[in-house]
């Protein structure tokens, strides 16, 4: 049962990759007419609004747990998409920003490790790097450089490794309510962009309805609904397993690329997808199917004799096959 409820949640978050791909195309249409800040007040307000009418008889009793996790979460989230879409406007290109954005998978492991004392194994890691170098295969174009902008991009990255670090920590504990922890964080990016766009002064003076449904679109789907299984599939899923499946956001970006906008599949395009998939199946199964050919191999070699290390080993084959 538990390992039913496992593959549910990562398939949560395997719809959240899926529908954060969608969002380039949007982004890109809705930005002819809006600002990038405004776009992301709008979607975090939209995406309040929404959980504090479904959950507001949990959020009136917010713990103080709920509110330094949901406060911590928020400020790292709002430093990710900030960070990352001024990225975009100091030269770094929307292919770069796909790869480098998605490099937070191999920071998690080593961010927990640092904070919390949680040690990676070496296929967590291992995946990580894979998914890292498929991703670059997928998104960098040819004769790529170096700009300010992309190392703007990186430090967002380092906060998005923060945000799944602080939210896998804080929705795992017994006093917080994942939802009341969705909530705060996106509330806390609404606050934060809304401020920005004062400062700025980036408020419209038209609306294209196009656009404005592309903002609702964002709000509702790609905020509300994926922020929120985010934190609930973190709660079940360990980071660094949970932050490869979410950076496949921009596997997804190509693919829905690929089927709306007749985008070609290249020899470097596939190799990456495959070197993706790869690092997927290191993570998620360990690589148990070869470590127990082997113990099956050595126990048929008679190299454990006794008949109570032969039914040790069984024992641990059978409990490995089950708990993938």
């Amino acid at each position: 049962m538990k390992n039913n409820k496992e593959v549910f949640y990562k398939l949560c978050l395997i719809l959240c990759a899926i529908i954060w791909g969608s969002t380039f195309v949007v982004i890109k249409d809705a930005t002819n007419t809006m600002t990038s800040g405004f776009i992301n007040a709008g979607r975090f307000t939209i995406a309040t609004l929404i959980l504090l009418v479904i959950y507001f008889k949990k959020i009136k009793n917010i713990n103080k747990t709920e509110l330094k996790g949901g406060i911590l979460m928020g400020i790292s989230l709002f430093g990710g998409y900030y960070l990352q879409v001024l990225g975009m406007e100091y030269g770094s290109s929307a292919g770069k920003c796909a790869f480098l954005s998605a490099t937070f998978c191999v920071m998690v492991p080593f961010l927990s490790w640092a904070v919390f004392k949680k040690t990676p194994d070496k296929y967590s890691v291992i995946a990580a790097i894979l998914c890292v170098i498929g991703v670059a295969l997928v998104s960098v174009e040819k004769n790529a450089t170096i700009t300010l902008g992309d190392g703007i991009i990186l430090v967002s990255t380092f906060f998005y490794a923060v945000n799944i670090m602080f939210t896998s920590e804080f929705s795992s504990k017994e006093s917080a309510d994942v939802k009341v922890l969705a909530f705060l964080q996106i509330a806390v990016v609404a606050i934060l962009s809304w401020l920005i766009v004062i400062i700025k002064g980036d408020i419209p003076q038209a609306y294209n309805i196009r656009a404005v449904m592309g903002v609702v679109y964002l709000g509702v789907f790609a905020t509300a609904l994926c922020l929120l299984m985010q934190v609930i599939g973190l709660k079940h899923i360990n980071s660094t397993s949970a932050s490869i499946i979410l950076s496949l956001e921009s596997v997804f970006g190509v693919i829905i690329s690929i089927a709306f906008y007749n985008e070609v599949i290249t020899t470097k395009l596939l190799i990456g997808f495959i070197v993706i998939f790869i690092g997927i199946i290191v993570c998620e199964t360990k690589l148990s199917f070869i470590t127990n050919k082997i113990s099956i191999k050595k126990l048929d070699t008679g190299k454990y004799k006794d008949k109570s290390k032969k039914e040790y080993f069984n024992a641990e084959i059978q409990r490995s096959k089950t708990s993938i």
